[in-house]
């Protein structure tokens, strides 16, 4: 058994993956409108409601602005932190459900094992996700100021992740946006630069993984062969010649398969609760 994964947007336009494995399928944020959502499902072959639950990152609206409209229109729970609920305020929509995770444990959605960790960025209650079925597991992480012991020890085992390589230091310093801006992109609750993850990858990165992705590419702050050669610079360094890079577009990627070994054991899964 294996995941598979495709990002449908990246970026400050929208944020949106598509996870399917161990007979669910899930949306990780959805800062996609709507209409945009489901014609991006449509590319991949996926029906919008067979669609089980969007997970949501924390609340910023290029990860979150569709994710109400859409789990309204095709009739599945979102998930996220106590914190999302409240800071999107989400207890005046009328939702299918919301399914409250706590950073730290273990869900379980049919076959599909979901971890949420906490993540250290200017949101309410932000986290990363460790999302496994059948003895694959994939990592996803954005929106965060730098990698901190939990989130790189929560990785280890991953065989593929997703991270956010947000910006270079130098386009962002000599660009257009204001020094309080600057500030807070470069601050320790803001975004992690191309070097921050060639560190992570040359230093950090577990022994199984073999796909790395990188996501939420500034369009004004960075540029794709910048943040592709750190990454693949850095994992030569480390001696990773066989994890490949992807870069994640706009528009997203086509699928990725993402291949474990032996099923994994069911310790500290629980049932995923309403809240």
């Amino acid at each position: 058994m294996s995941l598979r994964l495709r990002v449908l947007g990246s970026g400050s336009t929208g944020n949106a993956t598509l996870v399917e494995g161990g007979g669910a399928r899930i949306l990780v944020d959805a800062g996609l409108g709507p209409r945009q959502l489901r014609e991006r499902l449509g590319s991949a072959g996926v029906d919008p409601a067979s669609v089980d639950l969007v997970l949501l990152s924390h609340e910023h609206g290029d990860h979150a602005r569709g994710a109400v409209a859409f789990a309204s229109k095709w009739g599945m729970p979102l998930g996220g932190t106590r914190g999302t609920w409240q800071a999107a305020g989400l207890g005046a929509e009328d939702l299918p459900g919301y399914e409250r995770l706590e950073p730290g444990a273990t869900h379980r959605l049919g076959k599909l094992a979901i971890r949420a960790i906490a993540v250290p960025h200017d949101a309410a209650g932000p986290v990363a996700f460790v999302i496994s079925a059948g003895g694959a597991s994939f990592g996803h992480a954005t929106d965060l100021g730098h990698l901190s012991p939990d989130l790189v020890g929560a990785f280890q085992g991953c065989h593929a992740v997703l991270l956010e390589s947000n910006f270079d230091p130098a386009m962002l310093r000599d660009g257009p946006y204001p020094w309080s801006l600057k500030e807070r992109i470069l601050g320790p609750l803001g975004h992690l630069s191309n070097g921050d993850v060639g560190r992570y990858l040359e230093q950090g990165l577990g022994a199984e993984c073999r796909r790395v992705i990188l996501a939420h590419l500034s369009q004004k702050n960075n540029h794709p062969d910048l943040a592709l050669l750190t990454a693949e610079e850095a994992l030569q360094r480390g001696g990773r010649g066989e994890t490949s890079v992807t870069l994640a577009a706009p528009g997203g990627t086509d699928w990725i398969q993402v291949r474990g070994g032996a099923e994994a054991p069911d310790a500290e899964a629980g049932q995923l609760r309403l809240f």
